[in-house]
This record gives structure tokens, C-alpha cells and sequence, in this order.
């Protein structure tokens, strides 16, 4: 007797043949949408950078520096409305002229008794010096020699010197290191600025620094310490200016 199989062969069965899936997005599309997911990892890797803040030097002064004429009009725009004395740092700000209109404005918004006090040097933009001259208000600008525009007030530093002393708190160093540091035999100070304006000499400079083609004691030598003189004369002015005002004003 023939064995019965249980196996029965099933028929070939084919698959359904389904159109080739085209891709709705377009090549632009997938660019676009790759853009969007960087740029949204640079905002959450890389928040944007904060405008810079004045900062508090103490008895009502203020110092604010100005990195860029567009970035920071805001706040520029702010502190000077603010009416309170300011050191405002214009030596080495980017400045286009389309942006000195608005500067302007915000320059003569500063309508308080104090002069506005103005740090310029060499490396300050044309626009700026010019806005600094359209400006109505009290302004009183110190500065190294070459500094545009010709600051009232000029300091005895090298124009090399001022820069590092700029670059030296964008590096790190704390401020009041730059402004209050001893320097051997300087005593041009708060004292000697008063005599000076009592006596109508606003132009008056500090003592000059050491040759430093003299060759001094091996074993007192010691490198000077980096002074910001530009920023420090300002502040001596601002506490001159204290000093002589009488007691009901001050």
C-alpha cells in the first residue's frame, strides 16, 4: 500500500508589486531642516552673549565700556539717560556711520550736572569722534597723546600701553587692580588734581614714567605694575570734582 503524504506543495505566491515610493521632501527641504536643528544646537550649546553692564566705581561714578556702537546702543542708550556721572570707554569700539545718528541722541540725553566723562584714544573710529564733537552736553575726554578726538585731558602713556591696559580687563584682571595699583613715587592723586583745576589747568599730566633706558638695581628691579592711567585719571577727576563741591551738592 502506497504511503499517503501530507505534504502538499504550496502554490508560488507572489508578492504584491507596490509603485516606487518618491520622496515628498526635495533636496532644499532636507537642507533647510538640517540648518534649523544646527542652529537650534548652537543657541542650546552657545546662549548669545550679553551685553556689557556699567560697573559700579563707588561714590555715584560709573564706567561703562562700549564694544560695539550697534550692539550696544541699548544699553549705552540706558546709562546715559540714567543722568549719573559715567566713564564711557571709546577707545577702541567698532563703529559704522549709520549707527553715530543714534549715538548722537543718546549723547544728548546725558543732561546731568556732571560732565560726561570720555575716554578716547588713537584707535577711536572717525565716526565716533565725530559724534563725541556733534554732541551738546558736558563732556570732558581724556586720552594719550595722539588720541582723536584731542582729549582735554592728556595722559602720560605710551599709546601701546593703554592698549594692553584695555586688553588686561578683557582678559581678566579685575578692574580695580588696574585703576588703584601702587606705583613707586606717584602722588599725583586726588590732592594734586584739585590744585590743578582750582587753578584753571585741565590739562594738567600726571608725573612722567621712569626711562626706561635708565638701568636700574638688579636687586630692586621689578617689572611696573600695568596701570590703566587713562581710566584711573578719570576717576581721580570724578573724586576732584567731589571734593570741591560744596557740601550741599555733593
Amino acid at each position: 500500500m502506497k504511503p499517503i503524504s501530507l505534504y502538499r506543495p504550496v502554490p508560488h505566491e507572489r508578492l504584491p508589486v507596490f509603485p516606487p515610493i518618491k520622496s515628498s521632501l526635495a533636496p532644499v527641504t532636507v537642507l533647510r531642516l538640517l540648518s534649523s536643528v544646527l542652529c537650534l544646537l548652537f543657541c542650546v550649546l552657545c546662549p548669545p552673549l550679553r551685553a556689557a553692564a556699567p560697573v559700579d566705581l563707588g561714590q555715584g561714578l560709573s564706567y561703562f565700556r562700549v564694544h560695539s556702537l550697534a550692539a550696544d546702543s541699548k544699553q549705552l542708550d540706558e546709562s546715559l539717560a540714567a543722568n549719573h556721572t559715567l566713564v564711557l570707554d571709546l577707545r577702541y569700539p567698532t563703529a559704522a556711520k549709520e549707527d553715530t545718528q543714534a549715538f548722537v541722541a543718546a549723547l544728548a540725553r546725558h543732561t546731568g550736572p556732571e560732565p560726561l566723562l570720555i575716554l578716547v584714544s588713537p584707535a577711536t573710529p572717525p565716526a565716533v569722534s565725530e559724534a563725541i564733537w556733534a554732541a551738546p552736553g558736558k563732556c570732558v575726554m581724556l586720552g594719550v597723546k595722539g588720541s582723536v578726538p584731542t582729549p582735554q585731558v592728556i595722559v602720560d602713556q605710551a599709546a601701546e600701553t593703554d592698549r594692553q591696559a584695555y586688553d588686561a580687563l578683557e582678559s581678566g584682571k579685575p578692574l580695580d587692580g588696574l585703576i588703584s595699583g601702587k606705583i613707586e613715587k606717584e602722588r599725583y592723586d586726588e590732592a594734586a588734581l584739585m590744585k590743578d583745576f582750582r587753578s584753571g589747568n585741565t590739562g594738567a599730566e600726571p608725573p612722567a614714567l621712569p626711562d626706561p633706558t635708565d638701568k636700574p638695581d638688579e636687586a630692586k628691579k621689578t617689572p611696573p605694575p600695568l596701570v590703566d592711567r587713562v581710566l584711573q585719571r578719570a576717576v581721580n577727576l570724578h573724586r576732584a570734582l567731589l571734593a570741591i563741591k560744596p557740601r550741599h551738592q555733593a
